[in-house]
């Protein structure tokens, strides 16, 4: 779940041109959606916020105020002079182009040395989450790092862990993976922001609707954070931390 930057939104629909109407439209929702969430300061699920983003061309971190970059990462489209030769031929050039291209790849002497494979990178961010003290958030602050074979599937982005309060089970100074847009589920282990600071927790909801964070670490129950239902605090989840198995219910000392 996530908070959105109103004054934000408007300058993009204002930029863009775009009307509230039609985003409400986009999340599948009334017309009046959007200013019914700012008024009661209702908290949009991750995916509602991606849509919006994507329809003003912008990042769902900028929209939620996470981040000064407003317009995602794109990799520049270069023109190459076979695209404006195919683009001037009408459909019976482009066909002996095509055939033609076939030829000249079945001669060995026209190949192209083999290209190296391609490299995936994914997102390490270099703010360490905290595992039992506070750290502040760096926004954009990440670096792209090649993936490899302890990569796991569906990973988004990997972060360090500072801190010792989900040993044994996440060391400190290791790397997490994690997975955006998963719901968590009791017990499960995810990466939050929290009033400005960044964690990695097991999540916990009791019977009144009232959050906790717990830590993993017998030793750390000072390091739970405990957030009331009617507190107001801004609690946002990046994703849920990718582990071998589901961690039982921590049992302090």
């Amino acid at each position: 779940m996530g908070n959105i930057d109103f004054s934000r939104l408007e300058a993009l629909v204002k930029k863009t041109g775009k009307s509230k109407t039609s985003l409400c439209r986009c999340l599948g929702r009334s017309p009046y959606y959007l200013r019914d969430v700012k008024k009661v300061g209702t908290k949009l699920k991750l995916e509602d916020v991606e849509i919006l983003a994507n329809e003003l061309g912008t990042t769902p971190e900028y929209l939620m105020g996470l981040s000064s970059q407003e317009k995602p990462l794109t990799v520049p489209f270069i023109r190459r002079p076979i695209d404006d030769i195919y683009d001037g031929l009408n459909p019976q050039g482009q066909e002996e182009l095509c055939r033609y291209g076939s030829y000249l790849l079945s001669r060995e002497d026209m190949k192209a040395e083999e290209q190296k494979p391609r490299i995936d990178y994914i997102r390490h961010y270099r703010t360490a989450a905290a595992a039992g003290y506070a750290a502040p958030i760096e926004g954009e602050d990440f670096e792209l790092i090649p993936k490899d074979i302890d990569t796991p599937p569906g990973a988004d982005f990997c972060i360090d862990i500072s801190g010792d309060s989900m040993e044994p089970y996440i060391k400190d100074g290791s790397l997490v993976y994690v997975q955006r847009d998963m719901s968590l589920k009791d017990l499960d282990v995810g990466i939050f922001f929290l009033d400005g600071d960044v964690y990695c927790k097991q999540f916990c909801v009791d019977y009144a609707g009232n959050v906790c964070l717990l830590s993993a670490n017998p030793k750390r129950e000072d390091a739970n954070i405990y957030i009331d239902r009617e507190s107001g605090r801004s609690l946002i989840c990046f994703g849920k931390v990718i582990l071998p198995r589901k961690l039982p219910m921590p049992v302090y000392e």
